[in-house]
């Protein structure tokens, strides 16, 4: 359908553009036109700035719409249908970025985490961003935490996670106290 749509929109922009370019022409003058729309060019050529102005935005709309991609964003990029004999299950970006978040939140040793999921045709990446305590073995940490990710959100989602990217801020160092 996606297609379909984008051949409407182009089809649509390419008669705009021509009509707008046409009206312009008949407003200045460069083209006559004869019979039966003597009218509408007598209305046109007396009202050139408001045609100019009309033609240029309707111009500019119709190269907009003709060179505009649609938003990689959308709904269908925010989540994952799930279709099973009962029916279909959508899980949104919010539901996946909950549920590695809980688990993010099991490891005392993470300071402050935050969770970005993205969605896309490659499958669900998800980023965790935290500060570390003092003393943190990274490298024993961030494994136990991807393989946890992977693990607990397969088992509750039967979806695989492509990627769980662990991304350390810095090292969390507690304020003293006065």
């Amino acid at each position: 359908m996606k297609g379909f749509e984008k051949f409407i929109l182009c089809i649509f922009s390419i008669v705009m553009i021509v009509l707008s370019v046409f009206v312009i022409l008949v407003s200045t003058g460069m083209i006559h036109i004869e019979g039966i729309y003597n009218v509408v060019v007598d209305f046109l050529v007396a009202n050139k700035i408001g045609v100019l102005i009309v033609g240029a935005i309707v111009s500019l709309l119709g190269l907009i719409g003709l060179f505009s991609s649609s938003d990689s964003s959308d709904d269908s990029k925010s989540g994952l249908a799930i279709k099973n004999e009962s029916g279909t299950v959508f899980l949104n970006k919010d539901t996946f970025e909950s549920m590695i978040m809980a688990i993010a939140k099991n490891y005392p040793e993470l300071v402050g985490p935050k969770v970005d999921v993205t969605i896309s045709e490659d499958g669900v990446k998800a980023n965790v961003y935290a500060l570390i305590l003092p003393d943190t073995v990274v490298p024993t940490l961030s494994s136990k935490l991807q393989e946890n990710i992977k693990s607990v959100v397969k088992k509750q989602t039967t979806i695989d996670i492509k990627e769980a990217n662990i991304k350390i801020k810095g090292v969390y160092i507690e304020p003293q106290k006065k």
